[in-house]
């Protein structure tokens, strides 16, 4: 066993001289030692890891979680009917299956050969939501090795307890603890942001080396390393691109820092001009052949089959594009809900990020001279020579640049939602908790960041829409299901995933039984009204069962069904269930007789999705 030697002093009993002697440390208590700077950071892995794996969250962020991901792949795996967006029209269509694939494919085929080899009736629902999760989850993992190479690359200087400390901040993240891990494209678009950071800032240091160092051995491997890196940089990019076409919004200031350190060494022999001529082919190369395999597969899959081939000009699907061409129309975008620009900077971003958007927000305030500075210094080295040493302190402005500048293009777009903005954690720790730590405030503020953070997570983790996946469990797993047709009707919540909804198995072929869901999304109790009555009306010689899923807000909406002789059976409620949209309207109008106790409870009671049986008479 290795051990560390530690000076110590100790005195005999006539206490007349101190004799230095070494004491033998065996080595994993230094590295336990060393490790328990990073102590909230392992706390927020554990509780990633947890939340993902053993108790999954069952809140619920956004529909495009589910829709714009595992959907459409479990669908295509499983050979099932589910519903499929307007962004998946093969006529038009806005996202790239490829990437779906890339990300989802596996988990779903091994569950897919799993229901076949075990001869399962359904694939478990706890599986159905855990195995696409646990990708991104990998993905998260990834990233914190990422992370932290960037910590050592821009701080190289820090000690570990320092590094610790920024670790901290970026381990208890609620970004970090519940976006990146959610099956949502702005979380890979977020991984690969800190993957192309990362690889541009190993590009660029390997260029300078090669500069300086002189030995051939060296440079050989320098250059192997500069084609590797190169060709990542144009594969991630391609990635982006179709994974979100919003991704050059935060692509731009990495590409112009890798530029603007290229410009100056310009003027270098040929030999080295070949050299650069050579990475920006290799660039520009992997760039062309993922985005031509990613428009291949996308232009197989829209066409089922070959026949794109044909007629190129009018079967070739290339998915930004047509997301650019439909987001270009303001009747498109005013579907979705219409923000002011101001939207991400002011709430969007302080939502997210809280106090350490704050914190930036007022350290712009009071060194606003000093960024105009930087802004003209990195013109200025764009189109004037520059030496080596001016070469590698061009990365002081870089992260906050890195964290301001996508604010712009991404404030253009009338339509804002604060997922837009999750890459934006990276080189937001990157920045602002240095320069705390350099202040001496890191300790004040981290208190407010974890109260922040765990407040945050609680919400959306869990509070947020968290009725709703226990009730589509619920009735997945419910031997109620058993008629030729089933009906679940959704009434102010979520849309409600097909693929968690429905039971599923390549085992079982046939079906025993059709389920149909009918998302109301936010009707009036008219439509609701209308709906229900249709279902009985058009199904009079069917053997059916009907199902309605409704917050408990909403439960007054029943009474005109019920004066028509339809009987509500409550199956279960399902709590909390918090619903932002209507979450401060009936529950704090209502007088309630009582305590102030009593009060509480009953609007605590208020918070629930109910599931309801219901019947004809």
């Amino acid at each position: 066993m290795k051990s560390t030697t530690v000076a110590q002093q100790s005195g005999d009993t006539n206490a007349t001289q101190k004799v230095k002697r070494s004491i033998c440390v065996p080595s994993f208590l230094t590295k336990y030692t060393y490790q328990s700077e990073f102590i909230w950071y392992f706390i927020g892995v554990i509780i990633r890891i947890i939340w993902t794996l053993v108790y999954p969250q069952q809140g619920y962020i956004h529909p495009d979680e589910f829709f714009q991901g595992p959907e459409v792949v479990f669908d295509d795996i499983f050979l099932t009917n589910l519903t499929r967006t307007h962004e998946f029209n093969p006529a038009a269509p806005l996202r790239s299956v490829a990437i779906l694939y890339l990300l989802y494919g596996l988990p779903v085929s091994i569950l897919s050969w799993l229901s076949s080899l075990l001869h399962w009736s359904s694939v478990p629902f706890h599986l159905k939501l855990i195995f696409p999760r646990a990708t991104i989850l990998s993905l998260s993992l990834c990233s914190d090795i990422l992370f932290y190479r960037l910590i050592k690359n821009f701080y190289p200087n820090f000690k570990s307890k320092q590094y610790g400390i920024i670790m901290n901040y970026y381990g208890i993240a609620h970004v970090l603890v519940v976006f990146f891990t959610r099956t949502l494209s702005n979380s890979f678009e977020a991984f690969l942001f800190l993957t192309l950071i990362y690889l541009i800032t190993v590009n660029v240091s390997s260029l300078l080396t090669i500069i300086i160092n002189t030995s051939d051995h060296k440079t050989i491997v320098l250059n192997r390393h500069l084609i590797l890196t190169s060709s990542l940089i144009g594969c991630v990019c391609s990635l982006g691109i179709f994974n979100r076409p919003t991704f050059p919004a935060f692509a731009i200031v990495p590409l112009i820092y890798w530029f603007t350190n290229i410009i100056p060494t310009m003027n270098h022999s040929f030999r080295f001009q070949l050299l650069l001529s050579r990475i920006i082919s290799f660039i520009i190369g992997a760039f062309i052949l993922t985005s031509s395999l990613i428009i291949s597969f996308d232009s197989y899959y829209y066409n089922n089959g070959l026949s794109f081939i044909v007629d190129l000009k009018n079967r070739l699907i290339i998915c930004p594009l047509n997301f650019i061409l439909y987001n270009i129309d303001s009747t498109n975008l005013d579907k979705h809900g219409l923000h002011p620009p101001w939207l991400h900077f002011i709430v969007n971003a302080t939502i997210l990020y809280g106090p350490l958007h704050i914190c930036t927000v007022l350290w712009c305030l009071i060194n606003i001279s000093s960024i105009k500075q930087n802004g003209q210094w990195i013109i200025n080295r764009i189109f004037n020579r520059r030496s080596i040493i001016e070469i590698e302190q061009s990365t002081s402005p870089l992260l906050l640049y890195l964290y301001l500048v996508p604010f712009i293009p991404l404030s253009t777009f009338p339509h804002q939602e604060p997922r837009f903005l999750l890459p934006l954690l990276f080189p937001l720790i990157l920045f602002i908790v240095p320069l705390l730590i350099t202040h001496n405030l890191h300790q004040y503020i981290f208190r407010l960041w974890m109260i922040f953070n765990i407040s945050i997570a609680i919400i959306f983790g869990h509070l947020h829409q968290g009725g709703l996946l226990p009730a589509l469990q619920y009735f997945h797993n419910s031997p109620l299901l058993t008629s030729n047709k089933n009906f679940l009707v959704t009434y102010h919540t979520y849309m409600p995933p097909g693929y968690l909804t429905i039971p599923m198995s390549k085992f079982e072929y046939e079906q025993k039984f059709e389920t149909a869901i009918i998302d109301l999304k936010g009707a009036k109790r008219e439509e609701f009204d209308l709906t229900i009555e249709n279902i009985f009306n058009k199904n009079l010689l069917n053997n059916l069962q009907v199902f309605v899923i409704l917050p408990s807000t909403f439960q007054t909406d029943l009474i005109y069904l019920k004066q028509q002789k339809y009987s509500f059976h409550l199956l279960k409620q399902f709590r909390p269930h918090l619903d932002f949209d209507h979450a401060f309207e009936e529950p704090f109008l209502v007088n309630y007789a009582g305590t102030k106790y009593q009060w509480l409870q009953a609007i605590w009671n208020k918070y629930k999705l109910n599931l309801y049986h219901v019947t004809r008479g």
